[in-house]
């Protein structure tokens, strides 16, 4: 096993490249990035010298700003579920950090092959800029969440964690740079905490692509809100149910005369950089995200949505990063 990684690393894995745009009030200019996949996703780190083929292998396609990621997938004959994706750099060598503070992320998503139990994920993590050794970037090295995944731990912020059923964004702080996080987090579902029934769904028509804006209100390492806009034939629609679209005034939030407020943490986490991750994965403990009082799934079955809709798949386009009301 540690020759063949010792050969992957050798090998100088060819990493799709991906566009995503810089934005300020005057405008938004391209900047042309690439990506690259997580190698324990799927247990494809183990192959040799050989190239990753992130199409055929792990479902993952590339054309300019666009990235499609298929659920099942085989690799060497075994069946592999999702992928897991990190914006790198224009130099192709680290993973793009990002400090969200007083600026804002957009993107468009096509949300309307995911059924219950299916989770396309868009969120940040506090990982380290040049990945881990062995590999590097150039294998996709150095995932951490506040799950503390693989007993790696660091901030994470999830800008969506949805199927076509709900939409759930959260905030998952911790009290140092690697210890103290908290996996359950402090977020918003429409559906679960303002009884917006209809608004995932019926106000959002995930039939078709939404374009999603967070906004991070705050300067240096302050944060007093993150703002939620969706965008969709042409109207701004407000995240409903939040005094001033405000994180801060959350229902499971306790600021901002509470106890604690989850965006302090947070923002100091941001000035240190985020790397944005693009992921899809399944599970038939999905409750949290899209049943119960969270969503209208009454029961999970992915092994039959593997077999029946192996091509289903989540579509991300036109990614923004910029300065407040400067992306949509």
């Amino acid at each position: 096993m540690f020759l063949a990684l010792a050969s992957l690393v050798g090998c100088a894995e060819k990493h799709p490249p991906f566009t995503w745009e810089k934005c300020t009030k005057a405008g938004c200019t391209k900047v042309n990035g690439y990506l690259v996949h997580d190698k324990h996703i799927g247990n494809v780190w183990d192959r040799g010298s050989d190239q990753l083929d992130y199409e055929n292998e792990v479902g993952v396609t590339v054309s300019g700003g666009t990235l499609q990621q298929k659920l099942v997938n085989k690799y060497k004959g075994q069946k592999v579920i999702g992928s897991r994706l990190y914006i790198l750099d224009d130099n192709d060598q680290y993973y793009q950090l990002f400090n969200f503070v007083g600026k804002e992320f957009t993107y468009t998503v096509d949300m309307s092959e995911i059924p219950c139990g299916v989770n396309a994920a868009l969120y940040t993590a506090e990982m380290p800029k040049a990945g881990k050794p062995p590999g590097g970037t150039a294998i996709g090295t150095g995932y951490c969440d506040a799950n503390c995944v693989d007993g790696s731990c660091c901030a994470e912020f999830d800008i969506q964690e949805a199927s076509s059923k709900a939409m759930v964004y959260t905030a998952h702080m911790c009290t140092s740079q690697n210890n103290g996080c908290d996996s359950s987090g402090c977020g918003y579902n429409p559906y679960r905490d303002s009884k917006a029934y209809n608004f995932w769904g019926g106000t959002i028509d995930v039939t078709k692509p939404v374009t999603v804006v967070t906004q991070f209100i705050g300067a240096g390492t302050s944060m007093s809100a993150v703002r939620r806009k969706y965008v969709q034939n042409g109207k701004v629609i407000d995240s409903p149910g939040m005094v001033n679209n405000s994180y801060c005034n959350w229902v499971h939030c306790q600021c901002p005369n509470g106890d604690w407020n989850p965006l302090i943490p947070m923002a100091g986490s941001f000035a240190r950089g985020h790397v944005v991750v693009f992921s899809l994965w399944d599970g038939n403990g999905m409750m949290w995200m899209d049943g119960g009082n969270n969503g209208p799934c009454k029961s999970y079955d992915v092994a039959s949505v593997e077999a029946t809709r192996p091509n289903l798949k989540v579509t991300w386009s036109k990614v923004r990063f910029g300065d407040i009301d400067s992306t949509y």
